[in-house]
């Protein structure tokens, strides 16, 4: 297995920020979402820095491989902040996907904005994975809006639960969930975004382009 990068163990967002300066200005990531798979890179075609994502993931699904694909594309320095149950994150896993840990920092958190405050005052990192937190206001909300288009980053803010067209965040300018129907295909559902209605994407494209 690959050596784990210090930034996989640490969880104090000042470490974490230290290390990635240093990264930032020698690795050099794409500024646009590309995952390699056509319906996938179509439908984000117009996303651009400062644009929040909302994706609707629900545990057991294996929802979470959709958005993985845009890691996988010479992605800038980027964090995932997650907060769940009895998770771990394994680096072989992760590998085992075609992420370039050398890229992409871990932290646990349940209330990103107020604990994490100083990761998003700053443009260190330009792709943030805001996964599943407990704690997430309007307030915050509008906080993440602004700090993204100031600091030209794209955020996805996870959540663990299908989203809901009744129920709409005016900060996010794609909403969809998405999940792993049958053995065959991943289906995601476009909520908000330049168009809406289900998409299929067989499993054998996610697979392909994990290396």
């Amino acid at each position: 297995m690959a050596s784990i990068p210090v930034q996989f163990n640490q969880s104090d967002p000042v470490k974490q920020l230290i290390s990635a300066r240093k990264l930032r200005d020698s690795l050099f990531g794409s500024k646009k979402l590309v995952s390699g798979i056509c319906q996938l890179d179509s439908l984000f075609s117009n996303v651009r820095a400062g644009d929040i994502i909302e994706w609707g993931i629900p545990p057991g699904l294996n929802g979470r491989l959709i958005p993985l694909q845009f890691l996988k594309q010479d992605m800038p320095v980027s964090v995932w902040i997650y907060h769940h149950h009895n998770l771990a994150i394994f680096a072989s896993s992760w590998i085992s996907h075609g992420i370039d840990l050398n890229r992409l920092y871990f932290i646990r958190s349940s209330s990103p904005v107020s604990e994490l405050r100083p990761l998003f005052l700053e443009d260190t990192f330009k792709q943030i994975i805001i996964d599943s937190p407990r704690h997430l206001s309007t307030g915050d909300l509008a906080f993440l809006a602004t700090q993204a288009r100031q600091n030209r980053q794209i955020i996805f803010l996870i959540r663990h639960f299908f989203l809901s067209p009744e129920k709409g965040n005016a900060y996010a300018g794609i909403r969809l969930n998405s999940w792993q129907g049958n053995k065959a295909e991943f289906s995601i559902q476009i909520i908000k975004g330049p168009e809406t209605g289900i998409i299929k994407v067989p499993v054998s494209q996610l697979y392909n382009h994990a290396f």
